[in-house]
């Protein structure tokens, strides 16, 4: 058995045997890193040294893969993308750690100088001289503040106001385009009737003529 599984490691391509070492380390990475976060900060050594082997076996992986033939390139390169990607994420993770790290240094080592700080007069003067400046600085923050929140209000009053003159406007042309709209109608019905007056009339002045013609050609065929 010991012999078999011999000759199946060494029929094993380089590929094979470098992807679960990667992935293992990738794990262990994983754990330092989480360590790292919570504040032990004893292990940051142990990241380095397994980012710069997991480094070198993504350059290699990356050699190896293009070696592989058409049949098994698709899975080995969906392996080593996402062994990248993982690498690459607890990177980001390691690298905010470090920052929340050294800005808690940073606040502690600003506290502690706080508090061994030994007051003296001319520290107590200044402080003073400082917090009336800041003081004085905040009450004009305050008044300008106020002042913008009057601009504020007269502004929205103005577009209030527009608003509804705009409104105002508007029914008072729908009404105009309404009266307009009245008169033209009426002017048409007058000219109508002005138009229908005159033919009555010329129809009458006919009338009376043709009547007074038939009574005078009675009259004279009679006589």
């Amino acid at each position: 058995i010991n012999a078999e599984y011999g000759e199946h490691r060494t029929n094993m391509s380089e590929l094979e045997r470098l992807m679960p070492v990667s992935y293992r380390r990738l794990l262990e990475l994983q754990q330092l890193v989480d360590s790292y976060g919570k504040g032990d900060v004893s292990v940051i050594n142990q990241i380095i040294g397994l980012q710069e082997q997991l480094a070198g076996d993504c350059e290699r992986l990356d050699i190896l893969v293009r070696k592989e033939p058409a049949a098994k390139r698709h899975n080995s390169k969906y392996r080593y993308d996402q062994l990248i990607q993982e690498s690459r994420a607890l990177n980001a993770a390691l690298q905010k750690y470090h920052r929340q790290h050294n800005e808690r240094e940073k606040e502690e080592r600003e506290r502690s100088e706080l508090l061994d700080r030994q007051f003296t007069a001319n520290d107590n003067s200044d402080t003073i001289l400082a917090l009336d400046a800041a003081l004085s600085f905040n009450d004009k923050v305050t008044h300008s503040d106020r002042g913008l929140d009057r601009l504020l209000d007269t502004g929205t009053q103005a577009l209030t106001q527009l608003r509804e003159q705009r409104s105002t406007l508007a029914a008072v042309k729908n009404r105009m385009a309404g009266i307009a709209n009245t008169l033209g109608l009426s002017r048409t019905v007058m000219k109508l009737v002005e138009r229908r007056s005159a033919a009555d009339m010329y129809i009458f002045y006919v009338g009376c003529a043709v009547t007074l013609l038939i009574m005078f050609l009675l009259l004279y065929y009679v006589m």
